[in-house]
């Protein structure tokens, strides 16, 4: 194939390519002479004046006019071949100039070969890679050159295999003017024994950007495939059909169904069914709502459905679509099995728990009223027992009664934490100030602090805060926690009260000692006596603690145990302000 541009002034092909341009023969003129060295400008000028080095008037008006840094005869004379060649194109009808003037436009890349691979018409004045056309030149072989080299072995192979009234269609990757790639979409139609074609007539289609969407799709889809199989819930997803689009390995396990996801993909509803593992009747609940869902078209989140006797499925629903186009539909599956089971057995414990806790409370209040008629018997006699008593006897009466002085205490506090407990005592609540309540219990603990040589600090909060509450059960239940405090403290040692809004809507009180925490939190709060060296009966009981817990859940709060920084004991109590 002989090349144009090795000879730029050859008046044969410059006359060859102008006037098998067709519509677009003046571009081609244009772009004939732009390639001649030294050429700065060439245009086909309307009205005079025609300012130019070179200016040939046309037979159809106005006139070709080049601008060159030298003029010899040599580009004379190829402009005045290019001006015949413009000169000889005709349109022998509308009906074809409409036509051309079409082609001329199109997005679409045409090309016409003749039986020998010589080109022979197109509406391009260059290939894809900038190189002009040369009619009866370029060779349809030579062509497939500028193909990606890993998309050339099959364009050629699809060109070989062509015969007479076959097509093909294929994409390739084509070179761009700028060294990079286009996409390009390709159709051959091998027309030689067509009488008017008579030639191989190639179409192409720049998708580039489609390629590309498709690629960022297919790199997506890849993304979220592998997102949805890692997951350990069961994904389905189905179009505005029924037929399944995207599922994962755990929704055949969770749902107990034998296929594999990428088998089950485009199934229908009823291809799905024959999948299952588990008789029929276990997907009874599920197929209920599954059509629930499908009828209402409203997501629905958590719902819990049972799969035979042994098995809990919860199930989320989510219907897809864009403005008001149904476009399908998702569902998700968790197996909470065992957290059915653990929450059964958890709400079986605390239904054991609330009974013996009602039991204890009935235990409590019964023994109490049974001990409280001898007991006050008792206290009304030992005063007789201790008057008038030789001093051996007197010390011996005294003791007895110290001792039922104490159980006496002891019961009446069973009796009050019966009454808490079981909600049978009732609150006068109001909006007390809190601040206020703890230290007056601060400072009518402090002569019983004296006494065990026991230093007790106060630290109020910067701010006064209200505590709805009883103020009579919220004083003795700072009472006993002070005093707990105290009497854990040995001689010498120091306890230190404060309180504080802790967060918005919560007030606290702190009770912290120097006795490290050694014992388990939760048996300072139960009835076990620990031991007691205080006057105070209800230190060393257990009793002291058990009541102020109960107090502090009566008014909606909670009581805490922790080790303090210091490496003492804090007992927290946390109250809604």
């Amino acid at each position: 194939m002989r090349d144009h541009q090795s000879d730029p002034f050859d008046v044969a092909a410059a006359v060859r390519v102008v006037t098998r341009a067709g519509r677009t023969a003046r571009t081609a003129a244009v772009e004939v002479l732009m390639s001649v060295p030294g050429v700065r400008s060439a245009r086909v000028a309307g009205e005079k004046p025609w300012l130019g080095d070179v200016v040939v008037p046309l037979e159809l008006g106005g006139a070709l006019v080049v601008t060159s840094d030298e003029v010899d005869g040599r580009l004379e004379t190829l402009v005045d071949a290019v001006a015949a060649a413009l000169d000889a194109v005709r349109f022998p009808s509308d009906g074809e100039t409409l036509r051309d003037a079409v082609i001329a436009e199109m997005p679409a890349m045409v090309c016409l070969f003749d039986p020998e691979g010589l080109l022979s018409w197109s509406n391009l004045v260059r290939w894809p890679d900038g190189t002009p056309l040369h009619y009866g030149e370029s060779r349809l072989d030579a062509i497939a050159t500028q193909v990606h080299p890993d998309d050339q072995a099959d364009v050629t192979r699809l060109m070989g295999e062509l015969a007479p009234g076959d097509t093909a269609r294929f994409s390739a990757r084509v070179r761009k003017d700028n060294g990079g790639w286009q996409v390009l979409d390709i159709t051959l139609l091998e027309r030689t024994n067509d009488p008017v074609i008579h030639g191989m007539v190639a179409f192409a289609n720049d998708v580039t950007a489609l390629h590309e969407a498709e690629d960022r799709v297919r790199a997506t889809v890849t993304r979220l495939s592998s997102l949805v199989e890692a997951l350990d819930v069961g994904v389905l997803v189905q179009d505005a059909e029924g037929r399944l689009l995207v599922s994962n390995t755990a929704l055949g396990a969770i749902a107990g169904l034998s296929g594999a996801p990428e088998d089950m993909v485009g199934m229908a509803r009823d291809e799905l069914r024959t999948l299952r593992t588990r008789p029929e009747a276990d997907y009874a609940r599920l197929d209920q709502l599954s059509q629930r869902c499908m009828q209402d078209r409203i997501p629905v989140h958590g719902v819990v459905v049972p799969l035979g006797d042994d098995r809990a499925l919860e199930l989320d629903f989510l219907p897809i679509g864009l403005d008001d186009r149904g476009l399908g539909q998702m569902w998700v599956l968790r197996d909470i099995t065992e957290q059915v089971g653990l929450r059964q057995a958890l709400e079986r414990r605390n239904a054991e728990l609330s009974r013996l806790s009602s039991l204890k409370t009935e235990f409590l209040s019964v023994v109490s009223h049974e001990l409280r008629t001898p007991l006050t018997a008792l206290t009304s006699l030992t005063p007789v027992l201790v008057a008038d008593q030789p001093d051996g006897i007197r010390v011996v009466a005294e003791a007895v009664e110290r001792n039922v002085t104490r159980m006496a205490t002891l019961v009446e506090t069973l009796l009050f934490l019966a009454g808490v407990e079981s909600h049978s005592l009732e609150m006068a609540t109001i909006d007390a100030d809190a601040d206020v309540l703890v230290r007056m219990e601060v400072d009518a603990l402090r002569a019983l602090a004296a006494t065990s040589s026991v230093t007790l600090e106060l630290e109020p909060a910067p701010e006064r805060t209200l505590v709805h509450a009883d103020p009579a059960l919220f004083s003795r239940m700072v009472h006993h926690v002070v005093a707990a405090g105290i009497g854990s403290s040995p001689a010498g040692g120091r306890v230190k009260v404060r309180t504080s809004a802790r967060r918005p809507g919560v007030w606290a009180v702190e009770v912290t000692d120097q006795v490290p925490l050694t014992v388990q939190a939760g048996r300072l709060f139960t009835t076990v006596p620990r031991g007691n060296r205080s006057p105070d009966p209800l230190i060393g009981s257990g009793l002291g603690l058990a009541l102020a817990r109960a107090i502090a859940e009566r008014h909606g709060g909670a009581i805490y145990l922790e080790p303090s920084p210091e490496g003492g004991t804090t007992v927290r109590v946390e109250l809604p302000a």
